[in-house]
């Protein structure tokens, strides 16, 4: 971390301890030196050999009084600073005195981390009050941290100087000089720069661990004099470059181009703080620094993202022929370059800057004015806001204020211009403002509770648009439906990206939304962290979540079930779920002999809703004659098949419950995804789940916690567990034990009908004792839940 204000307060008494020590020193040296000279006054030794002992003694004598002269001379400047940093101590002492001061304000002076206080029952100008107070904090916190390096700096070089040390020498073959910073920075922007001058500049972008701690919780990062010097030279020297010209320098730079976009990043920020030059072409002094913010970035970015133009506009074509589009000016080209320079950056640096807002903005308007204007399928300016979204986008904040404005609310301009918009990409970019939801969903490991918490308001914000739009599978097919084309598509046929984007970001909310229980499912800060009547009013009642209806849920899932891909991603999540819930059960009858019938409630709601999901977007998929049944009935079977197989990959599993996690999802792939019937065709409409699968399920849970084990078991009903798992066995479903071989080839029960099936599954139930064979739960919120799910357009389908 560097120094910090505890150690600059404790400063005083050893530099004072240094000064005494020194003046002592040189008191000691010229009285040695006045001792010696007095000798050779008083000697009267004669001869050659008397001249040369006199003469060496007079030179000892003049070393004692030089040793005297320079050591005192430290002393003196050792006074000086002891005095300075006396002041140093004081006006720390004034600034932390002054933090507690209401509105109080936490500073940790051996961080020097600033801790914004409880802002939750302010009002609007306590709140201002405070974020006023916060910026004047850390501001001073840099300042005062760079007045003890420009003391430290200066007593090394008076030691130096008096002892003949070389602490400052050595120092400044690591450190860049201003001149240095300076000459490197015109070489990498003018691109003659050696590859020892590219990895000088490098370095000013890569952060120590502390300082990427700081970063990344947002607080001042205390940044090396060489770094200073360095983003300084830059922001001088860029300042009055054009975008083309910033684009070309990057685009010279090769393994190197990120030196641009971070630099971009970190003086527009306010966490950092660089050597600012009074005139253009000067060196900026390190004990004068500038605070980063949009005013920073060069003149050419900040005209380019305060514009309000979209770069283009519509002229009438002749003879009635409707109208063509004439570009007016650099204004795509300049955001396209742009956004390709942030997207070459560490995405680390891109923490709500300021550069990314107002760049996200830019794209946002520009697709708002195409979709007011008919150009809302593949618009004339749709190639930059995809780059605006795939560059500005990695910054989560800026996504996460796009869908949720200030007061908590959602942006339903937005959401609505997105969903509404039909992308060359197929709405990939825009699926990224939003997929990364399902990385920080759960407050731990490299997730802090505050990014937990936008990540939810993020994800509560775009799941509950969809719920509440009533158009989303009747999407339009072309701007003019009074000329041609007057169907209609499903969300998932118009933009898959987006959907898919969506359905990624809501993985670790999915069993929330279906009702899901915390304890089991893991916290979800941000996403319905709210009182009973007020999450009722965005997302299903309990009464809907009772009685398996769940219309909200349901209708999210109805359309993003639209594209196959996010359907089997929201299965993978829902089925990961129904696994957690099972396992749940299982433990707590191993631990008290009966379980919450609330956790098979929720194992069979979500089992229920994953199977309807998937068979919804199986249909619309093959909403086609030539498709026969037997084929849908594989495909389907294949959808369910690769989404059990990735929960381990993509469910985020809450901590605490991962233990024997992988060993029950083995155990229990067979219970919920089962296998083809070539009879049962597949259609959006699931058939009720039968007694014995139900039961099944919570066998097989059964014997993989050890609530059972397996000689407690039929043997008919025990199968290999797999090839993960030599040797250990588990409750197959009728399929498994029919298709069971051993050894010699031999199906032993290949016969077995599915009624003697049953009753053996009934026969081990009745080893657990009468309060765990509640598997009936699960049949039930089983069959309600899966129902009303329907994955197709509400109109006649398009082209």
């Amino acid at each position: 971390m560097g120094m910090t204000l505890y150690d600059l307060q404790q400063w005083p008494p050893h530099i004072k301890a240094l000064a005494d020590a020194a003046t002592k020193r040189g008191d000691a040296s010229q009285q040695a030196g006045n001792n010696v000279q007095a000798i050779v006054d008083m000697s009267t030794w004669q001869g050659d050999a008397g001249d040369a002992a006199k003469d060496a003694m007079k030179r000892s004598a003049a070393r004692f009084d030089t040793a005297g002269t320079e050591t005192l001379l430290v002393a003196m400047q050792a006074m000086k600073a002891e005095g300075e940093s006396q002041t140093l101590a004081d006006d720390i002492g004034k600034f932390l005195a002054y933090a507690d001061e209401p509105p109080k304000v936490d500073i940790d002076p051996k961080t020097n981390n600033v801790t914004p206080p409880d802002i939750s029952q302010l009002s609007k100008d306590e709140l201002q009050k405070v974020i006023n107070k916060l910026k004047d904090l850390r501001d001073k916190v840099s300042g005062l941290v760079a007045r003890g390096e420009q003391l430290d700096d200066e007593l090394a070089r008076v030691l130096d100087e008096g002892t003949g040390g070389h602490t400052m020498a050595m120092k400044g073959l690591t450190e860049e000089t201003p001149q240095q910073a300076q000459q490197d920075v015109h070489d990498v922007l003018a691109g003659t720069a050696t590859d020892e001058e590219r990895a000088r500049v490098q370095a000013a972008s890569t952060l120590s661990p502390d300082q990427i701690a700081d970063r990344d919780a947002g607080r001042p990062v205390q940044l090396t004099r060489s770094q200073q010097q360095i983003l300084g030279q830059l922001n001088d020297q860029m300042k009055g470059m054009s975008i083309e010209d910033i684009h070309r320098a990057e685009r010279r730079l090769g393994d190197n181009k990120s030196i641009v976009a971070n630099a971009l990043q970190m003086m527009g920020s306010k966490q950092y703080a660089f050597a600012k030059s009074e005139q253009p072409g000067e060196q900026g002094p390190t004990d004068k620094l500038t605070t980063g913010g949009f005013n920073e970035l060069p003149t050419s970015v900040q005209n380019a993202l305060n514009d309000k133009s979209v770069g283009y506009n519509y002229v009438p074509l002749e003879h009635g022929q409707g109208r063509g589009v004439v570009t007016e000016g650099n204004v795509l080209g300049n955001l396209d370059r742009l956004s390709d320079v942030i997207k070459d950056g560490d995405a680390g640096f891109q923490r709500g800057t300021e550069l990314d807002q107002k760049l996200m903005q830019r794209g946002a308007d520009i697709l708002r004015f195409e979709n007011d204007n008919k150009s809302a399928h593949l618009g004339p300016a749709d190639s930059t806001i995809q780059n605006i979204f795939s560059s500005a986008g990695r910054d989560h904040i800026v996504d996460h204020n796009m869908m949720v404005n200030t007061d908590g609310t959602r942006n339903d301009q937005f959401l609505k211009d997105l969903t509404h918009h039909q992308f060359p990409d197929g709405g990939t970019a825009a699926g990224s403002l939003m997929s990364w939801t399902h990385d920080s969903a759960h407050p731990g490991p490299g997730v802090s509770p505050e990014m937990a918490r936008m990540s939810g308001e993020t994800a509560r914000a775009y799941s509950t648009y969809v719920m509440d739009q009533k158009d989303l599978n009747s999407l339009p097919t072309s701007d003019d439906q009074g000329f041609g084309n007057r169907g209609v598509k499903t969300l998932g046929e118009l933009s898959p990206g987006l959907a898919r984007g969506m359905a990624t970001g809501l993985v670790p909310y999915a069993g929330i939304i279906a009702g899901g229980d915390h304890n089991i499912l893991g916290a979800t800060p941000g996403f319905d962290d709210m009182k009973p009547e007020d999450r009722e009013k965005i997302f299903d009642t309990q009464n809907a979540i009772d009685n398996g209806t769940m219309p909200r849920a349901k209708a999210l899932f109805s359309v993003l079930d639209t594209d196959k891909e996010a359907a089997t991603t929201l299965g993978t999540a829902l089925y990961g779920d129904s696994v957690l819930a099972t396992n749940h059960y299982a433990e707590e009858v191993k631990q008290h002999g009966t379980g919450p019938a609330g956790d098979l409630d929720q194992a069979g709601r979500f089992r229920g809703l994953a199977d309807a999901g998937m068979a919804a977007a199986n249909d619309a998929q093959h909403n086609d004659a030539s498709v026969t049944a037997e084929q849908k009935a594989k495909d389907l079977q294949q959808m369910k098949e690769t989404a059990y197989s990735a929960i381990t990959k993509v469910l985020p599993i809450p901590e605490g419950a991962t233990t024997g996690f992988g060993i029950m999802t083995d155990a229990l792939k067979s219970s919920i995804v089962g296998s083809v019937d070539p009879s049962q065709l597949a259609h959006s409409v699931v058939p009720d789940l039968s007694e014995a699968k139900a039961q099944q399920q919570l066998l097989s849970a059964y014997v993989a916690t050890g609530v059972l084990r397996p000689d407690q078991v039929p043997s008919e009903l025990l199968v290999p567990a797999g090839p993960e798992h030599p040797g250990a066995m588990k409750v197959g479903t009728l399929e498994d034990v029919r298709n069971m071989k051993l050894p010699d080839g031999t199906h032993p029960h290949a016969t077995l009908g599915a009624d003697d099936y049953h009753t053996l599954v009934d026969r081990a139930m009745h080893q657990v004792p009468p309060d765990a064979r509640t598997s009936g739960t699960i049949k039930n919120a089983y069959d309600s839940a899966a129902k009303d799910i329907a994955a197709k357009p509400a109109e006649t389908k398009g082209n």
